[in-house]
């Protein structure tokens, strides 16, 4: 029988971690729950027994069907686009208190020709089953990644589904706002780019060479920058295929590497030390976290369980640590704000409100003002990003082509200079 790990809170807000064995992870939350708790999250452990892996065998071979179409178990692909609609779908029929079940047999009957209906069947005969809406997505699409099961496990858990789901259509929407402004953005540097390394090939690999030949025959001396395209350009030609082979090798082996949880945790604290990059994953996480809390507490939930929850709702295992160990500084007694300063990854203006919240009573509050306010310079840093990768581009392709015109007029005053030497 296959094993899962698991993670849930008692009733006294405490969290307690362990492994059981169960026929599905539908089985395993039922136990939880019949023990009084309340499960956070569930995995399945690898090294299964013999018949747990017969067993998987033989439900990859099933299909579920859907209306007219059949998905498999491993999942439905969906685009970014679908996701987004899908969410939207969801968040607006729950807002208008319509029960989950309905919903999602809503979704299914409207969109049945389609994938996103075909996800929407197989959610609504998971949940039917007993298992949580955060689970049955995380089963019927990997589009849905880690952070998105982990916001809808913590509005399942608070009762503001609708409202965590209007948050996340307005993150995804946001996202995929500034890949189309910057798609946009690069059409016409990415023209200069393609024509520019065109002309410069030219040079480089025809032109150059050809007045080379003609310089060095009229007992002409080359320029040193002519030397130096030159000799780049032979080095090109000489050894394009290993240069080729080691780029293709390099991006492997950094994928390779980034797949060690070490290697990943190393890497998720650099990227937030960026330039530009690192103050935009910092502020969203901000944004995320003040708005996801705030939701909780204005839900009900105690502090200590809805730290738990929201220690989840980050991708990056540096902040996830970081969200751990202010759970357990806080869980010890520590004040909120005091741990979030010690933490280094929450903006100080943030940490003030939350102080303020703390002294006032008001925790909530403050925390979904600064959510909006952080909100709003999250989108100044996309704009701002925006506005710098442009200018960089043609500053590049100006310094190439400036390059290979001195190359040019180099050469020619050579060539001319050798000329009227003869």
């Amino acid at each position: 029988m296959p094993s899962y790990s698991y993670k849930a809170l008692k009733p006294d807000s405490s969290v307690v971690e362990g492994t059981r064995e169960a026929s599905s992870k539908a089985e395993v939350i039922s136990m939880i729950s019949q023990s009084g708790w309340q499960a956070v999250s569930v995995k399945a452990i690898a090294g299964k027994s013999a018949k747990g892996r017969e067993r998987k065998k033989v439900e990859k071979k099933k299909t579920v069907s859907t209306g007219s179409s059949q998905s498999s178990k491993e999942g439905i692909s969906l685009s970014p686009k679908q996701v987004i609609f899908f969410t939207e779908e969801l968040s607006d029929l729950l807002g208008a208190d319509v029960p989950l079940l309905q919903a999602l047999h809503s979704i299914a009957g409207r969109s049945s020709a389609d994938k996103v209906g075909e996800v929407a069947a197989l959610c609504r005969d998971e949940v039917k089953q007993g298992t949580k809406l955060a689970m049955a997505l995380k089963k019927s699409s990997p589009a849905f990644s880690d952070l998105y099961c982990n916001l809808v496990a913590a509005g399942e858990v608070s009762g503001g589904l609708g409202q965590i789901l209007q948050r996340q259509v307005a993150y995804l929407r946001t996202i995929a706002e500034l890949k189309n402004r910057l798609i946009v953005a690069l059409i016409y540097p990415a023209f200069l780019l393609f024509f520019g390394l065109l002309v410069s090939g030219i040079f480089l690999f025809y032109l150059v060479p050809r007045l080379e030949q003609f310089v060095t025959a009229s007992g002409g001396d080359l320029p040193a920058i002519a030397k130096f395209v030159i000799n780049l350009g032979n080095f090109l030609q000489s050894y394009w295929l290993p240069i080729i082979v080691l780029l293709v090798v390099s991006i492997f082996l950094g994928q390779w590497m980034l797949q060690r949880p070490g290697n990943q945790r190393r890497w998720d604290e650099w990227k937030l030390q960026i330039p530009l990059l690192g103050n935009l994953l910092t502020t969203r996480f901000n944004v995320q976290f003040s708005e996801t809390l705030a939701n909780l507490l204005q839900n009900g939930l105690p502090l200590a369980k809805a730290l738990a929850l929201v220690e989840n709702t980050s991708g990056n295992i540096y902040i996830r640590e970081k969200l751990g160990e202010l759970r357990e500084e806080n869980t010890e007694g520590t004040r909120l704000h005091t741990g979030m300063k010690k933490a280094g990854v929450f903006e100080s203006g943030l940490v003030d409100m939350v102080r303020i919240g703390d002294q006032t009573g008001n925790l909530a509050g403050s925390l979904s003002k600064a959510g909006a306010r952080l909100d709003r310079e999250f989108s100044y840093s996309i704009e701002r990003i925006n506005a710098f990768i442009q200018p960089v581009i043609l500053l590049v392709m100006a310094i190439v082509v400036a390059i290979m015109a001195m190359t040019m007029i180099s050469l020619i005053n050579q060539t001319t200079s050798a000329l009227q030497g003869m």
